[in-house]
């Protein structure tokens, strides 16, 4: 086949397979490329991973439908010349080997995939055509938990939304972990398989064992449950935030500048968080019962079968 023109993209930003399209601005340096290739034509779109500065194999086959020069104003009032371009999905692919020519990245081994149908033997949740925001874990007993992720289709600006019962197949603590764990590995790769979310498994609890011990080491409960996949809502990051807003603006009525006020906030809070979850002051074990006790989340590995099972559980798209 002949050589295909490789488009990377960060924020796993893809476009639905089968018709669905995403627009992009692009400076006229970036976007020489796309009026090189021409409309009409096609090219593959892959996630730029962040976390490994690497170009993940699987993405959207896209044509390029629309490209022309616009004018923006810039932050500073100064005009712009930008290349707007509307790009279509057509299937799923992947790409096996690369190269480089001209500043451009391509491949000769462009392989189409039918990610729907493989799900049987290699089960995946596909982030192409919305963009998760968020979620959330309900633990009603050991046999009913309903996961929930929640997004915007990037056609329609609507929201979307994925579920599934994860109830009897992993406890709430794991069920909260998989939960992030989806969202990032959605964000990061369009593409939640098994490997992406153990990948992010790993990440997302290295991250909140980070926020745990900076925030005791420096006593700033505002950092608690901060990762690169966004704010984790839990109780020991709500109780931080509560405690911290209730003493800071007590300790203002009580006359103390502003930076007093919220330095006293910081440590009566984290006084008050270590008390109410009988955090130990040993610093391993602490962030271990700060990511359980307080945050929900378990950083144990989940087996790769148990992975299969928890994404099977899921659909493979918000849509139908």
């Amino acid at each position: 086949m002949p050589p295909m023109l490789i488009l990377p993209v960060a924020n796993g930003v893809l476009p639905r397979p089968h018709g669905g399209t995403i627009a992009g601005m692009f400076a006229m340096e970036q976007g020489k490329m796309l009026a090189e290739l021409g409309v009409g034509r096609d090219l593959l779109i892959c996630p730029w991973v962040m976390d490994s500065q690497s170009l993940y194999p699987v993405g959207v086959l896209a044509r390029l439908v629309d490209i022309r020069q616009h004018t923006v104003i810039c932050e500073h009032g100064q005009e712009r010349a930008v290349l707007l371009a509307v790009l279509e999905g057509r299937e799923h692919a992947r790409w096996h080997s690369l190269r480089t020519a001209g500043g451009y990245v391509f491949s000769s081994s462009v392989e189409v995939l039918d990610l729907r149908g493989m799900r049987k033997e290699y089960p995946v949740i596909s982030g192409a055509g919305w963009s998760p925001a968020g979620g959330y874990t309900e633990f009603r007993d050991k046999s009913d938990i309903p996961v929930t992720i929640y997004g915007t289709d990037l056609m329609t600006g609507e929201e979307v939304r994925i579920t599934a019962n994860l109830g009897g197949l992993v406890e709430q603590e794991q069920a909260h972990t998989i939960e992030h764990a989806i969202i990032r590995a959605l964000k990061a790769y369009g593409l939640c398989s098994v490997r992406t979310l153990l990948d992010s498994i790993a990440r997302e609890t290295d991250e909140l064992k980070q926020t745990l011990e900076f925030s005791i080491k420096y006593t700033m409960p505002e950092f608690l449950g901060v990762t690169s996949s966004g704010v984790c809502g839990n109780p020991m990051t709500n109780l931080a935030h509560f405690y911290l807003a209730k003493e800071f603006v007590e300790n203002v009525r009580a006359g103390k500048s502003l930076d007093a006020s919220l330095a006293a906030a910081r440590r009566s809070t984290m006084s008050q968080l270590t008390q109410d979850l009988g955090l130990t002051m040993q610093q391993g074990l602490r962030m271990l019962q700060g990511l359980k006790k307080g945050m929900s989340h378990d950083d144990t590995p989940l087996k790769v079968e148990t992975c299969k099972k928890v994404i099977s559980r899921f659909p493979f798209e918000p849509w139908g």
